[in-house]
């Protein structure tokens, strides 16, 4: 498997990446992230892209965490509330199924109260 450490996400080398570091959870994963004002789109509000980020790598990080080379092929993803910079984000994700070849995901985007900020699902190909 090739090295992520550089990863936007995930990767603890990239000086301007969110270093999350994803905990195994049953089946799935999960991470904390607080944004900053660095993670803004509209001023106080976090960026739909970092969020869409999130779900992304959550998604990989499913198999990835288990030593597999995961990349997401296919996301959707569907923002339901605001997220601002420096409330405590927890990303979860987990396997679905799989269809044609690639693995299904589903992940979620939570406030620490446990409101959901976002949701998405796609599709993961898996070496």
């Amino acid at each position: 498997m090739r090295a992520a450490n550089r990863c936007f996400v995930c990767g603890q080398d990239n000086p301007i990446g969110l270093k999350l570091k994803f905990s195994r959870v049953g089946e799935g994963v999960w991470a904390e992230f607080t944004p900053s004002d660095l993670h803004a789109g509209y001023e106080g509000l976090v960026h739909g892209g970092i969020l869409a980020a999130l779900i992304d790598d959550a998604m990989a990080n499913v198999w990835a965490a288990n030593g597999r080379e995961a990349v997401t092929a296919k996301i959707e993803v569907r923002f339901r509330q605001e997220a601002k910079p420096g409330e405590k984000l927890l990303v979860r994700a987990e396997p679905a199924g799989s269809k044609g070849g690639l693995r299904i995901a589903r992940a979620t985007v939570t406030r620490a109260d446990g409101a959901l900020v976002a949701e998405g699902s796609g599709f993961v190909s898996v070496k």
